[in-house]
């Protein structure tokens, strides 16, 4: 009889109902936190500090956003009407400024980033 009691509570210490709440629960915590992810990080952007983000144009080569595959014109944002999108990097960037990922829009074969 106390076999059969001990077995009796073992068997519902696992039951399925607490398996499947669990599971449940697991699933929603999952999905908080894939909807709670950045959409920027989301679309692999990186960091402006990951990419050496300078706010005046490279002397030496004359590289610049506007002249980027990466880079989209906008008419408004963090550097006023000087602002864009970067392919690349969150957050505005502005026509005179450049990165390491700067790639020349006119060069052959020349692909825009997440596309």
């Amino acid at each position: 009889m106390i076999d059969q009691m001990i077995n009796h509570k073992q068997n519902d210490s696992v039951s399925r109902r607490k398996v499947l709440t669990g599971a449940a629960q697991a699933l929603a915590a999952i999905a908080v936190v894939v909807v709670g992810v950045p959409t920027a990080f989301a679309k692999g952007k990186s960091a402006k500090e990951d990419f050496f983000f300078q706010e005046t144009p490279d002397e030496e080569t004359g590289r610049k956003c506007p002249t980027c595959i990466n880079f989209t014109p906008k008419s408004t944002g963090d550097y006023g009407a000087d602002s864009g999108d970067c392919a690349l990097l969150i957050g505005d960037v502005c026509t005179h400024c450049y990165c390491q990922g700067w790639t020349d829009k006119n060069a052959p074969g020349a692909k825009k980033a997440n596309t």
